[in-house]
């Protein structure tokens, strides 16, 4: 393929492509006037969208205003007032100073800027995909309305890949809530389509803006306090904000909110820094609630890294956070603190002795099972299914002689031993009566491996069944395979996810954030078993799983919500919680070791292995089988000449 020569891009594709660094989303463009907003002073600001903003955003403000003759300038690629010289990109105090945002918004809708300072007539300016309208004078107050309008109507590919609507809504409630969080001497009003979403007045007490905020939640936060030594640390940043005891915690850091000199950054390079402070006070996969503002000398953070402005770097990093983990740790100190309940997932209610046999339904052996419930020793003799057997015990050989091994058998474990709360796992389930194969419902799969037809020929130590495969033989641990069948079984059941309505509804406290990923979200909830409606702006839990305890139900609510953030985000809280349930009542009803087996549960157990994605390890990750194929026996045998 010939290539073409090198030539300069038109101006249209240019701003494009700008564009597509700055505005990403809709929610994006949001972010961008509202700081606009901020660094124009103003003190109240209200935000209007449609259709998730994509056919509407609207921002009205009070603040300094734009002048006639700067309107045009305004929309220009790189024009701003926040730089006067090149030396001002080393200390930046504005939230903006790009000069991408208007011009990149202005490429792909249709924009109206209309604006009026003080003293002043006002004037607007309407922009159609980057082609410039005449300014036009207009009856306004003192500040800057921008509309946008029909946002990627000439950029149908970026159009084609945006989240849904409501998804959108839920992000720019989150961007205006942080920025709500990071400058409360500014009243903040949001409407979606004229409901009203976010109404925080300003105010000059913080925990009074963090409860309109946060809810509940804000009232249990802790605020963070530095320890005396850092008094004479070297560096002049400072931290302040709240953190969270460790008995609260959410299975995502989105309610993590750091700020930078009051601008709101990404908290990936400072939760390291927290996870440290927290140390062993959280459990693995919990993190905390925190609201967390770095003040430090503009000349040691660079903000030019990014054009959406999120990303920083600092120039003595590890020293800061260092202070933030020595001030987490101080403050976690000053106060008592409960831990969250050890070696429990968070939402599981007691599973009962009897629950595994209650949630499979009853099968009536056939008369050709009763009378095919017979199997064959090595020793070829006939062993009547009997419930009482006596358990023989293992004879070992005390030959001195050297014991031979099977080909490629190794005398180590192939993995590590069962950890202590397995253990104690397998020692409770042996109590429990096991459930035979042939009483389950068969697997929905069909020989979904690749493993041939496979045939049992024997049960050795009433522990291990030999089976033919092919050319192959295979030794199988009987519960291992059993336990990883009804793993597979039970984790897609949806019997435990079935509604059940409470006797009485209960009242939610949501913050804003909460509120709107669930509205945006709500059939996915339901489809889980939850019934949440929204009754004058307050919503109340009706129905909920069976599988949950009235106890652990708002964590795992908060956790589920979290997971809401994003339309693409995996419920992971509902799966790691079906995983959970799946793995305990798995292990509790499989068929044990030293358990006398038919060879219709035997031919059943091998028929279900075919039909499970992985079915040569348990859920502890054990093997289930060993496997010797027909040529490993003949080399052994020296068969091979």
């Amino acid at each position: 393929m010939k290539l073409p020569k090198i030539q300069k891009l038109d101006d249209n594709t240019i701003s494009q492509i700008a564009a597509g660094e700055v505005v990403e989303r809709p929610a994006q463009v949001v972010k961008e006037l509202i700081e606009n907003s901020i660094d124009a002073g103003s003190t109240n600001i209200i935000i209007e969208i449609e259709n998730g903003g994509f056919d509407s955003i609207k921002i009205t403000d009070n603040g300094s205003g734009i002048n006639k003759e700067e309107l045009n300038l305004s929309i220009e690629r790189h024009a701003t007032s926040k730089l006067v010289r090149i030396e001002d990109l080393n200390e930046i105090y504005t939230l903006g100073f790009r000069g991408e945002a208007l011009s990149s918004i202005a490429a792909i809708s249709n924009l109206k800027i209309s604006s009026r300072k003080e003293d002043s007539d006002g004037f607007q300016l309407s922009v159609s995909g980057g082609n410039i309208g005449n300014i036009e004078p207009c009856a306004m107050n003192k500040g800057t309305i921008v509309s946008v309008n029909e946002i990627f109507f000439n950029v149908p590919a970026r159009l084609a890949f945006q989240r849904r609507p409501a998804t959108e809504s839920a992000k720019i409630v989150e961007i205006t809530v942080e920025h709500a969080m990071a400058h409360p001497n500014v009243s903040f009003n949001l409407q979606n389509e004229g409901r009203l979403m976010l109404n925080v007045p300003a105010t000059n007490d913080l925990n009074e803006r963090l409860f309109d905020l946060l809810g509940l939640s804000a009232t249990k936060l802790i605020e963070l306090q530095s320890p005396p030594e850092d008094n004479d640390a070297p560096g002049d940043e400072l931290w302040s904000g709240w953190i969270s005891p460790p008995e609260l915690s959410r299975g995502r850091n989105d309610d993590v909110h750091i700020l930078v000199n009051n601008r709101v950054v990404t908290s990936q390079p400072f939760s390291e820094a927290i996870r440290r402070g927290y140390h062993t006070r959280l459990m693995v996969g919990r993190h905390p609630v925190a609201v967390l503002n770095l003040e430090i000398p503009a000349d040691e953070l660079d903000v030019n890294v990014h054009p959406t402005k999120r990303e920083i770097r600092l120039k003595h990093s590890w020293r800061v956070l260092q202070r933030l983990e020595r001030s987490i740790q101080y403050t976690l100190s000053q106060v008592p603190t409960q831990p969250e309940e050890k070696s429990k997932l968070t939402g599981i209610s007691k599973i009962n002795n009897n629950e595994i046999s209650n949630n499979i339904s009853e099968v009536k052996k056939p008369k050709w099972v009763e009378s095919a419930g017979k199997q064959l020793s090595l020793d070829n003799e006939i062993i009547n299914e009997i419930n009482d057997f006596k358990k023989e015990k293992l004879q070992i050989s005390s030959s001195p002689s050297a014991q031979q091994t099977l080909p490629y058998l190794d005398n180590e474990p192939v993995s590590a031993p069962l950890s202590i709360e397995e253990r104690d796992l397998h020692r409770y389930s042996g109590k429990i009566n096991s459930i035979s194969p042939i009483e389950e419902p068969k697997l929905s799969k069909s020989n979904i491996n690749e493993l041939p037809e496979m045939t049992p020929l024997c049960q050795f130590a009433n522990s291990y069944i030999v089976v033919q495969a092919g050319k192959e033989l295979l030794l199988v641990d009987q519960h291992a395979l059993h336990e990883r069948i009804r793993f597979e079984r039970l984790r897609y059941s949806k019997q435990s996810w079935l509604p059940q309505k409470r006797l009485e509804p209960l009242e939610l406290s949501l913050n804003p954030i909460q509120s709107e990923r669930l509205r945006s979200q709500k059939g996915k909830v339901e489809q889980i078993g939850f019934l949440i409606d929204e009754i004058d702006g307050v919503w109340y839990l009706k129905s909920q799983p069976a599988i949950l305890s009235p106890e652990k139900i708002l964590t795992f609510i908060n956790d589920l919500i979290q997971d809401l953030g994003d339309e693409d985000r995996i419920l992971s809280s509902v799966q790691n919680l079906k995983d959970h349930v799946a793995f305990m009542q798995s292990c509790r009803g499989a068929v044990k070791a030293n358990q006398i087996l038919s060879l219709p549960e035997m031919r059943r157990l091998l028929s279900d292995m075919r039909d499970i994605e992985n079915p040569w390890a348990c859920v502890h990750g054990r093997p289930t089988a060993l496997k010797i194929s027909l040529d490993e026996l003949d080399k052994h045998f020296g068969r091979h000449g």
